[in-house]
């Protein structure tokens, strides 16, 4: 079971929201890269500060901190 918080990110005038992997500890401000895909993504908000458990996910980001 994965945990994941749902987040709004931004880069350039894109914004999203998505649900990302709960070990990142996404907070505002922070900078993340999503693979394959070479823009800078900024953490606006985090919705779910509690971690959410989830079974079926469908997390589709793999983020690393940059």
């Amino acid at each position: 079971m994965e945990h994941i918080i749902q987040v709004e990110l931004r880069t350039d005038n894109t914004h999203t929201l998505t649900w990302l992997d709960a070990a990142l500890k996404p907070k505002p401000g922070m900078v993340l890269l999503c693979k394959g895909d070479p823009r800078p993504w900024t953490v606006v908000h985090a919705y779910l500060i509690t971690a959410r458990e989830s079974r079926d996910s469908n997390v589709s980001w793999k983020a690393e901190v940059h």
